[in-house]
């Protein structure tokens, strides 16, 4: 039958997707086309099958994933033949781009690509959160300047480590990029960067320019160590709601955090713009049973009924008014 909706909608629904790639593959092996179908991360697979064939002749890998550039210099030997990686060149490129992965891997050094995984999904990838305004080199330079970042990827890149590890080490992982210093919390951080971004400027502050909270970064953390642990193929059977995610209707989605957005008391503030003295349900505050804040455009929370906040000037007038009282009775005696 044909199509009549975007390609886009089509795939989004699991069974057409599924389908479609059964379909494909019969197609491709009636054309004498070898075509394997991955149970789970379809890039493992993938530099697998490379990696493999690298070892009877020279390979060529052609594709646009970074992760894929990622998996071959961890995965792929020294001593085979020669792997090639060749993402398909853009309409605007002029020379197509390809790297030779053994001469990139004796560049990068050993230690480096032993823990590649881990500078590459810690700063986000298909299933980890990308850190904002954070380049891929960041976590290169640091890992090869700080010792304190290079033992927090061992922590990573062990076969079996438990979750309360990985988010500490996570954590401080993280602190390292954005140059805290050792043991210092990713929330005392944030804070002061947050405070040094008011000081020097005069726009509002994007929160997504400053570190990410403990709470947000403890689930960025177990995530992270659960696609290390899937892109090294390594057998180890991990739980992905016990790293990170949870499962809903969709499938799996990643928990963001364990927090509320903002304490109840500013989720609650609610601001009026009255002219009067908020004494009516046409206040916005006094209608949602709410006392006026300094937030509030004309009474700023002081100069109304709905408000608990007394000025000094009107506690001096009730004192006074009492003392003229009090005059006026001895007068009359």
């Amino acid at each position: 039958m044909q199509l009549t909706m975007s390609k886009a909608k089509f795939l989004a629904n699991k069974t057409n997707k599924q389908q479609f790639i059964k379909m494909l593959g019969d197609q491709l092996e009636m054309k004498n086309c070898k075509v394997h179908h991955a149970p789970g991360d379809a890039d493992l697979l993938i530099v697998q099958k490379s990696v493999e064939s690298a070892i009877m002749s020279t390979t060529i890998l052609v594709g646009d994933d970074t992760d894929l550039l990622i998996l071959l210099c961890y995965h792929s030997s020294l001593h085979s033949h020669r792997v090639f990686f060749r993402p398909e060149p853009k309409k605007s490129t002029k020379k197509p781009r390809v790297w030779n992965i053994q001469v990139v891997k004796e560049q990068l050094g050993r230690e480096i690509c032993t823990h590649m995984l881990f500078l590459h999904a810690i700063l986000g990838c298909d299933t980890t959160s990308h850190l904002y305004d954070i380049g891929k080199g960041t976590s290169l330079k640091k890992f090869k300047s700080s010792t304190h970042f290079r033992e927090q990827a061992k922590v990573f890149d062990a076969q079996s480590a438990f979750p309360e590890d990985v988010v500490v080490a996570g954590e401080q992982a993280l602190v390292c990029l954005y140059n805290g210093k050792p043991a210092e919390r990713l929330d005392s951080l944030r804070y002061t960067h947050f405070c040094a971004k008011v000081a020097n400027k005069t726009s509002h502050i994007q929160p997504q320019t400053l570190p990410p909270t403990s709470a947000a970064a403890k689930y960025h953390s177990l995530r992270v160590y659960f696609q290390i642990q899937q892109w090294k193929g390594s057998g180890v059977v991990l739980t992905p709601v016990e790293w990170g995610w949870r499962e809903s209707e969709e499938g799996l989605k990643p928990v963001q955090t364990d927090l509320p957005p903002a304490p109840d008391e500013l989720l609650r503030m609610i601001r009026c713009n009255c002219q009067t003295d908020c004494s009516t349900l046409r206040c916005t505050c006094k209608k949602h049973n709410v006392k006026c804040s300094p937030a509030c455009g004309n009474c700023r929370g002081s100069d109304c009924i709905n408000s608990d906040w007394l000025t000094y000037e009107e506690g001096v007038d009730v004192d006074d008014h009492n003392g003229d009282d009090e005059e006026e009775d001895n007068n009359n005696d």
